[in-house]
């Protein structure tokens, strides 16, 4: 069997049709199949507008792709209805509602021990906060709860970026960054568009994701500071998808991909907002991470399960729908 797996596929960019092609490493896994690797041609291969309020458009595309020991002649023939090529489809909200609430700490807050810094101390220092539980101790808030819907069949546009940002800003432009840490420790973000990553520290970061099953989903060495890459992850999906620094092995925090955007992440205060949301019943979903570490694997420390608690919502046209969460969801017993 062929070592690499080339897909290609279409792929919807500001107002055209692109197809792409990408290519990643077979590897076997049990009785299952994982394929890891990357984009490894992030330019569109070939593109055709697509007509605004067009409610079918039907594209042909032919391209054939050389690797070593593999020749592929690619004949793709898509039905697109509206703006979506996933079961999510962008459509305008005019009546949208307003999702908002806060995560609350009940009972004691238990201390979490720092992280240990293993490369680059004369820049990171020996030691840094852990981001695995904060909580604010006047309101009790929670920070870094994931709020998100479960299910949403169409609605609003997602953002152009979701930003990763890595080190300390020196200009002051983006607000709680910090030296040798990730700022968005939970990052969710819409699975067609692009991650925008960069590393502000005059050290180098390697962010590395990973998928549901630990396969590699992205991995790349950023040794420059200030500078962008930009990568769009299609193969990923889910919740609580782990990515790491693979030099620094007290850098690490979750992604979550969806094929809609309606997700929030609660601030220092544990508040979050949902907006534009078309009116309808929905699982509201609250994930926090697991705080407690049961082991150390190779050097990094990998922590319990997350805690998860789902309410119904009815979201009515222009109104708002208050949401609490409490947590955590079951006693955790610190050693």
């Amino acid at each position: 069997m062929p070592k690499f797996l080339t897909i290609c596929y279409l792929h919807h960019v500001r107002g055209q049709i692109c197809l792409r092609v990408a290519t990643g490493e077979r590897r076997a896994h049990g009785p299952r199949t994982l394929y890891g690797g990357r984009d490894y041609w992030t330019t569109c291969k070939w593109s055709q507008p697509l007509a605004e309020g067009d409610a079918m458009t039907r594209l042909k595309a032919r391209f054939i792709f050389r690797a070593p020991a593999l020749t592929i002649s690619l004949l793709v023939l898509a039905s697109v209805s509206g703006n979506a090529f996933a079961d999510y489809q962008i459509v305008g909200v005019t009546d949208g509602g307003t999702i908002k609430g806060v995560a609350i700490w009940e009972g004691e807050i238990p201390t979490i021990p720092p992280l240990a810094v293993k490369a680059d101390l004369d820049t990171c220092g020996e030691t840094v906060p852990s981001p695995v539980l904060k909580v604010d101790p006047k309101s009790k808030g929670l920070q870094h709860v994931l709020v998100y819907l479960e299910q949403v069949e169409k609605g609003k546009a997602p953002e152009e970026k979701y930003w990763l940002h890595m080190g300390k800003d020196e200009s002051g432009k983006e607000r709680d960054t910090q030296v040798c840490q990730f700022r968005e420790h939970i990052l969710p973000f819409v699975r067609t568009g692009p991650v925008a990553i960069i590393n502000f520290d005059p050290i180098l970061h390697n962010p590395h994701f990973f998928t549901d099953k630990h396969a590699s989903l992205f991995n790349v060495a950023m040794p420059t500071p200030n500078r962008e890459i930009d990568h769009t992850m299609l193969r990923g999906h889910g919740v609580g998808l782990p990515y790491q620094c693979d030099v620094h092995v007290h850098m690490s925090g979750y992604s979550a991909v969806f094929d809609h955007p309606y997700f929030a992440i609660t601030d220092a205060d544990g508040k979050f907002e949902i907006d534009g949301v078309p009116p309808g019943t929905y699982t509201l979903v609250a994930w926090h991470e697991g705080y407690k570490i049961v082991r150390i694997d190779s050097s990094r420390p990998i922590y319990d399960d997350p805690h998860i608690v789902r309410k119904k919502v009815d979201v009515k046209p222009h109104e708002t729908v208050e949401a609490r969460f409490e947590f955590p969801v079951r006693q955790v017993t610190m050693d």
